[in-house]
């Protein structure tokens, strides 16, 4: 579905939004927190990589840093973060899912992978809902 909002969203729109919210950003924000979640443990996540900077809500506005995202960089992320998300889930026995990681704030493993298909799903129906009120072809559930 992430795939779709990213296609389906036409270019003069990609980067539109207010305040801290800008569809583009929208989009990285959720792959870069499937690159997160999809870790053994917090420690040593690079946020922004791909913005040049890590903190980069320091040094630039919402509307810059999507204006930096191109929709051709968004989806080599989503191909790169569904590969790793993949080759993550497969490492797993039933058994090993529900034990901890390093994410030590949820109890296991799965859990961890629970609150990232509902958090992403959120955004997913944010960028949804953008498309919607934009009249631009919308994304299909599936």
């Amino acid at each position: 579905m992430l795939r779709q909002a990213i296609d389906k969203v036409p270019s003069e729109c990609w980067t539109r939004g207010k305040e801290n919210w800008c569809y583009s950003l929208r989009v990285y924000h959720v792959i870069e927190t499937a690159a997160f979640y999809s870790r053994e443990t917090p420690e040593g996540m690079k946020w922004g990589t791909r913005l040049g900077t890590e903190d980069w809500w320091e040094k630039m506005t919402a509307q810059e840093a999507a204006e930096l995202l191109t929709k051709e960089d968004m989806t080599a992320y989503l191909k790169e973060m569904e590969v790793h998300v993949e080759t993550a889930l497969a490492a797993y026995t039933d058994a090993s899912l529900l034990e901890q990681d390093g994410f030590h704030w949820f109890a296991s493993i799965l859990e961890k992978y629970q609150y990232l298909l509902r958090h992403n799903s959120y955004h997913i129906g944010e960028l949804a809902l953008a498309l919607r009120e934009w009249d631009c072809e919308r994304i299909k559930w599936t």
